[in-house]
């Protein structure tokens, strides 16, 4: 599977941290920026490597949790 660099980021550090987080600390990424970090995290979600659990715009919040196939796919990159 082929992934996007901040793919890659957002799974290299869900793993680290033990499987949840939040995407847009991850990305380092300011509300302005919101809607792209949803979208990211939703495109991880199509590809089963995240479950979206919770998401706020105004505290800046998109957190997901990895899956077993993102653990899997995160020693692959």
């Amino acid at each position: 599977m082929i992934f996007t660099n901040e793919e890659t980021i957002i799974l290299k550090k869900l793993t680290e941290q033990g499987g949840t987080g939040n995407v847009m600390e991850f990305l380092s990424y300011d509300t302005s920026r919101f809607e792209e970090g949803f979208t990211i995290a939703n495109e991880l979600q199509n590809k089963d490597l995240v479950k979206l659990l919770y998401s706020n715009f105004n505290k800046n919040l998109v957190v997901v949790e990895a899956t077993l196939l993102a653990f899997i796919a995160s020693k692959e990159i």
